[in-house]
């Protein structure tokens, strides 16, 4: 799809910001908006330009399936690893497993399962279409009669056997594909100037993303909110592990990402909260956060004597002149 004149001179104005660094994620968000519907197979930026334009609850997308596979893995090991459930392939079981299936086998060692159940990535997904059926009525899952065989079910069990928590992608994957929608499109740009600008760019899109809600295919709803690989590090002592050791771990906040918060709710147990990354940076949180959300802790406590720094993120977060993150109520209403 050509991008009509018009819109052409507007993304070339947008461009002319940002290249120049007289941008804020005001500008990274109208970008989003304008080549969103012209970026084609570039499932990342689309993911991206979809969350901005429909924050309120997503209901597909890169993110939202990384999202239902992680509480679909959470709910299995809840109902059926530490629970007294066995799964039989041959008995009807819940549609998330099916999905859960799917899932695992894209994110299996192809290797192994090649090796030792001589199934690739694609075939396995090919024989769980295909010899699986569901009925509508009761929304459960079965194998088709005679296709349970010792090849299939040994590659089920392989892949159920473990938890991803894998990021969905990485927002360098976001920056390469922006440039190269420009490139599709032919809109010319200088690639040294984007270059220096990304960093912000990609702060930006944190902020911008921060706060969303996905719907996950149950109904139950899911949270993105901006975070680090660790909220808090060690400044001086050190503290004593649940195992009885001591470290001085960990000594660096890790870099900026954006979490996906997650309640699982799973037959005979408790609802429980889970988190891990979504998207992830390499931009360090000391770099990009204004003093005030760094709070200093000493506080005696069972764990050990030693003093930490925490980050104090809030559920919305915005970003100041100064082009670093803020609590959004300190920009509305003051600090």
């Amino acid at each position: 799809m050509a991008i009509p004149l018009k819109e052409r001179t507007k993304i070339n104005q947008l461009m002319a910001h940002i290249e120049s660094g007289d941008f804020d994620a005001n500008h990274v968000d109208l970008i989003l908006i304008k080549l969103r519907q012209y970026s084609g197979h570039r499932r990342v930026f689309r993911e991206i330009a979809d969350f901005v334009a429909h924050a309120d609850a997503r209901t597909k997308g890169v993110a939202h399936e990384s999202m239902t596979a992680f509480a679909d893995a959470m709910r299995f090991f809840i109902e059926y690893n530490q629970g007294q459930n066995q799964l039989d392939v041959t008995q009807p079981f819940p549609a998330y497993v099916y999905r859960l299936f799917l899932s695992q086998s894209r994110q299996a060692d192809e290797v192994h399962l090649k090796a030792t159940y001589r199934l690739s990535h694609s075939t396995l997904i090919k024989k769980i279409e295909n010899n699986f059926s569901l009925d509508k009525a009761t929304k459960t899952y079965t194998i088709r009669p005679g296709k349970a065989g010792i090849e299939l079910v040994g590659a089920l069990q392989y892949v159920m056997g473990f938890i991803h928590s894998k990021p969905a992608f990485h927002l360098f994957d976001f920056h390469q594909e922006f440039k190269q929608i420009l490139r599709d499109h032919g809109i010319t740009f200088n690639e040294m100037a984007l270059n220096k600008q990304l960093d912000r760019v990609a702060l930006s899109i944190l902020c911008l993303i921060s706060g969303s809600d996905v719907m996950l295919p149950e109904g139950d709803r899911a949270k993105c909110r901006l975070g680090s690989e660790s909220h808090f590090r060690i400044l001086q002592g050190q503290r004593r592990l649940p195992t009885g050791s001591v470290t001085m771990e960990p000594n660096s906040f890790g870099t900026l990402q954006i979490l996906g918060e997650i309640t699982v709710i799973a037959n005979g147990a408790p609802p429980l909260r889970v988190s891990y990354p979504v998207i992830s940076s390499d931009l360090d949180p000391r770099d990009y956060c204004t003093p005030t959300l760094f709070v200093t802790d000493n506080s005696p406590n069972e764990f050990g004597d030693y003093v930490v720094q925490v980050i104090d993120f809030a559920d919305d977060m915005a970003i100041s002149s100064e082009f670093k993150l803020v609590r959004a109520d300190s920009v509305c209403f003051g600090s």
